[in-house]
């Protein structure tokens, strides 16, 4: 090759080429690249900023039928279809006893049988068997023991390795359900260990515990190691994971009792608590003002929406032309934007945002049951593929 072609070849590897493939590279071969050259060190530092600013690639909700556990879709936030690869790779997910329970940062958390556990890396198609539980918590179908899963980062040096924690508690058995308990079993999963622990906790105060239905919270929200769930009774139930302690948290005084279903979720770091009253077609959400460890709970009223005239302004739009009125089955927070959340009714789901007081519609089940029957979980991808622990 003479001079002048190695110059055409050196000149044809732009600057974009090299930060595309730099792109790929896990953290380590990243750190070895940096003493290439000056430039080189430039577009690493570049790839790494951009790496781990914690900005999703890709951000919505999955829907999955409560009765058949085949019936799971993924819709993100610009879209309602996605990807083909991403999408063919959730054919082989679930076998027709799995249930979808959490994600968390890009993974997935199933369960078969209440008792065996899988991790799944939509990214990767990576799957990940738990070991099968100590406690068995054999419960009906409408009654399973509430559920936490958490991923996180904990090696700054390769942020490419994640390990994740699965956090449950039992519920006691019926007539005990309704009669104050003095302690808790919490059984936990810890990737680094690999094993289920279990655990008494003798609580300070005693508390009722109550079953969290499928349409209530499919799964716990978790901020800085604390487990929170929303129960039937009008309760919140919190577990520090790191302080080992459980108690109650207290949901917003000013709450209209019994007239709606509510949500817990977070989103953006803050944890939020959505009321959905019914008759009236409006959802009011909270934000959690006070510290997440802090057992006099403060909440602040963020939004009021009045989602059935917002949708009823526009019926062709939404498919709902002759009906009198909607009812909200469901909802779930945006995992990155608080004030947009999606909802679910009829067979419609629509996301709304309660800043603008606007509705849009994100796809219609033609042919398939209400939504009553679908669970939705919010789902975060990032652009990067990551390995667990």
């Amino acid at each position: 090759m003479n001079r002048m072609t190695k110059k055409c070849a050196k000149e044809e590897i732009c600057e974009d080429m090299i930060i595309k493939i730099l792109d790929f590279l896990p953290t380590k071969s990243l750190i070895k690249f940096k003493c290439v050259s000056k430039c080189w060190e430039k577009y690493i530092a570049d790839c790494r900023c951009r790496r781990w600013n914690q900005k999703p690639y890709l951000v919505g909700f999955f829907c999955q039928h409560s009765e058949i556990q085949r019936e799971l879709r993924f819709f993100s936030s610009s879209q309602s279809v996605i990807d083909g690869t991403f999408d063919e790779s959730l054919d082989n997910l679930f076998h027709s006893n799995a249930h979808l329970v959490a994600a968390s940062n890009g993974f997935l958390l199933c369960n078969v049988k209440k008792v065996h556990y899988y991790v799944y890396n939509p990214a990767t198609s990576q799957l990940l068997v738990l070991p099968k539980t100590q406690i068995c918590m054999e419960d009906d179908e409408y009654n399973p023991p509430p559920i936490g899963f958490i991923c996180k980062v904990d090696n700054p040096d390769n942020k490419d390795i994640i390990s994740f924690t699965i956090v449950r508690y039992a519920i006691p058995a019926k007539p005990l359900q309704f009669a104050l308990q003095l302690a808790v079993t919490i059984e936990s999963f810890s990737s680094e260990t690999n094993v289920w622990t279990a655990n008494k906790i003798i609580l300070d105060v005693p508390i009722r515990l109550f079953p969290c239905t499928l349409t209530k919270s499919p799964s716990a929200s978790v901020i800085d190691g604390v487990f929170c769930w929303y129960d039937d009774s009008l309760q919140i139930t919190v577990y520090d994971s790191i302080h080992k302690s459980f108690w109650d948290l207290k949901l917003p005084e000013d709450m209209e009792r019994g007239i709606g279903c509510g949500y817990l979720g977070s989103s953006a770091g803050g944890l939020y608590f959505a009321l959905n009253i019914i008759f009236k077609g409006t959802v009011i959400v909270w934000y959690l003002a006070s510290n997440i460890r802090n057992r006099d709970a403060v909440w602040v009223k963020k939004y009021v929406g009045n989602v059935r005239s917002t949708v009823l302004q526009c019926p062709e739009d939404f498919g709902v032309e002759g009906y009198p009125h909607i009812e909200l089955n469901n909802m779930v927070i945006h995992p990155t934007v608080p004030h947009i959340f999606y909802l679910g009714f009829q067979r419609n789901i629509i996301s709304y945002d309660f800043e603008m007081d606007v509705a849009q519609l994100v796809n219609i089940f033609s042919g398939c049951p209400t939504m009553k029957r679908y669970k939705l979980f919010p789902f975060e991808w990032y652009q990067w593929p990551r390995r667990l622990r």
